[in-house]
């Protein structure tokens, strides 16, 4: 039996390409929502939604998206550019442009991680979590 039949929320996709599972949200994490009037707006993920989530993934994937990492996001959470990459409190950003994504790299004065590169808000936001127990908010 392949995993495909023993796991069927993996089978699941959007119609925007990419499905959210219930394992990649948290409350307070920014997506896009793609209204019935053909507006796409922010939106701050709420219990709610992760209950939507768990109730009818396929609804929820329907209508939200994943907010693509900018500079301007990074300026609004507190980051301090410097001359080759950003501080965030103890996270540095470099930014890679041949892919134009962000490549997330914690440096500390006795190690350095590489961590694969995050090209959306909520990523950005889950790791930042994990690493200070802080969920950055664009107030």
């Amino acid at each position: 039996m392949s995993n495909e039949a023993n796991n069927p929320a993996s089978c699941q996709t959007a119609v925007s390409g990419s499905a959210f599972s219930i394992h990649d949200l948290k409350c307070g994490n920014l997506l896009n929502y793609d209204t019935a009037e053909g507006e796409i707006l922010p939106t701050v993920i709420d219990w709610q939604d992760l209950k939507w989530l768990t109730e009818d993934p396929k609804g929820f994937n329907l209508v939200h998206s994943p907010v693509p990492l900018t500079e301007s996001h990074l300026k609004i959470f507190g980051a301090i550019e410097h001359q080759n990459y950003w501080l965030l409190g103890d996270v540095e950003l470099a930014w890679i442009t041949t892919d134009e994504h962000y490549e997330m790299e914690w440096q500390t004065p006795y190690h350095s991680w590489k961590i694969k590169p995050f090209k959306f808000v909520h990523e950005l936001q889950n790791f930042y979590y994990c690493l200070t127990g802080v969920m950055l908010s664009l107030s």
